[in-house]
């Protein structure tokens, strides 16, 4: 039985985070959890009394989700709401079974189909946890609820603020919404990224494609360089002069893999096409373009776009329209540029520079830097990604008409 300990977010030497956790609403349910738990001598276990607001708390402050857990809904008018909260903090690969008072044909199939491994009516009894427990490790799982959603970032030209924005956004989720995030910088060579968060590579990305044959949990975790116990980074630095081969394929099993494990796997792709492109094309749900106020950035929004919208996945597109650097007269308007690309603005970024520069050289977040502008808009593209709406953020406009422009081009 488990002791508080367990529950820590970061656990001591020896100390292992529980592997089964379960939250009832009455005591002779935890009572008979407790029992069974006890009875077959499971290990690095806890069982308490409590809501399903009371599990979600839990796995806020575990350093990883459990397997397995049990979550009481009796009394819930909107169990699959009250679930859908629950997914947006338990990892994809958690094996789940839900506890209530209704025997209700229709809410089981409903949660069957959500994907959760079963539903029992109480009274609970030993042998109904031994029948549902004993199978659990080949059932379904939170996936049918919230599955690990791949999103690529992808830039127009070098310093539009690809991974500035991509970082913020990784740091943000895994930070403050309690999200597990794994943060994929494509680049070979050696991107930004890891000086953005102050960390080193330990080449574990080249290392997983070259030996994409032997992917399991076990290897991709031993290659993940952890920044905090949400937030987890692949990348390499290949020496300047040797040739990257990626073979078709890798990238995909390596996202298919990810993807069990984390809410959101955040793909910085390098400002070039190929094999790691189309794979990570191919494999994300979601798109973001990142352009600056440019004549060059429009003109490859539509490259990329045409590209994109070829490819056989055909991924949803956002534009993120960013001011890296200080905004000047000249600059292309947000209205023209929209009008020259035939394509909606999904949010602009405001210039914040001196925020950003520290926080880059410092390895710290913005949010730590004090930034309100940059914070602002990454809250809202956060909340975008979750399906919340909030006022957009519009940064200063500058610049002559680009329309007229690319008319003379």
């Amino acid at each position: 039985m488990s002791t508080g300990s367990f529950l820590k977010p970061k656990s001591g030497a020896g100390v292992k985070p529980a592997e089964f956790i379960a939250v009832v609403t009455d005591k002779q349910s935890e009572g008979v959890i407790k029992g069974y738990v006890t009875d077959q001598v499971m290990p690095h276990t806890h069982v308490q009394t409590g809501s399903l607001d009371d599990m979600i708390r839990i796995l806020q402050h575990v350093e990883r989700s459990p397997s397995r857990l049990i979550v009481d809904i009796s009394g819930s008018s909107m169990a699959v709401s009250d679930l859908a909260r629950l997914a947006e903090v338990c990892e994809p690969s958690v094996k789940v079974i839900v506890v209530g008072d209704r025997n209700d044909v229709g809410l089981y199939r409903s949660l069957l189909q959500l994907g959760i491994h079963d539903y029992l009516v109480k009274p609970l009894t030993s042998e109904l946890l031994s029948r549902t427990l004993d199978t659990s490790r080949a059932g379904a799982t939170m996936d049918g609820l919230r599955t690990g959603k791949v999103i690529s970032f992808i830039g127009t030209r070098g310093g539009a603020g690809v991974t500035s924005i991509a970082v913020n956004l990784a740091r943000y989720l895994a930070d403050v919404t309690y999200r597990r995030i794994a943060y994929v910088d494509l680049q070979p060579y050696g991107g930004t990224a890891n000086v953005m968060l102050g960390i080193a590579t330990n080449n574990g990305l080249s290392d997983l494609l070259q030996n994409i044959h032997r992917l399991d949990p076990q290897f991709i975790d031993r290659t993940l360089v952890s920044k905090s116990n949400r937030l987890f980074v692949l990348s390499s630095e290949v020496s300047y002069g040797t040739d990257v081969e990626v073979r078709a394929g890798a990238i995909k099993q390596l996202v298919a893999a990810l993807k069990h494990q984390f809410h959101y796997v955040l793909l910085d792709l390098p400002g070039r096409g190929g094999t790691i492109m189309n794979d990570a094309i191919d494999n994300s749900k979601l798109v973001y373009l990142v352009a600056d106020h440019s004549v060059h950035s429009a003109r490859e929004v539509m490259r990329l776009k045409r590209y994109a919208e070829s490819r056989p996945s055909e991924p949803d597109l956002a534009l993120l329209l960013n001011n890296p650097v200080d905004p000047v007269q000249g600059r292309v308007t947000t209205e023209d540029f929209k009008a020259a690309v035939s394509m909606s603005v999904l949010q602009e970024f405001p210039f914040d520079g001196k925020a950003l520069a520290q926080a880059e050289n410092l390895g710290e977040s913005v949010v730590e830097k004090g930034s309100a502008g940059f914070l602002d808009a990454i809250v809202h593209l956060a909340g975008n990604m979750s399906g919340r709406k909030e006022k957009v953020i519009r940064a200063p406009r500058f610049g002559d008409r680009l329309r007229n422009v690319m008319r003379k081009r």
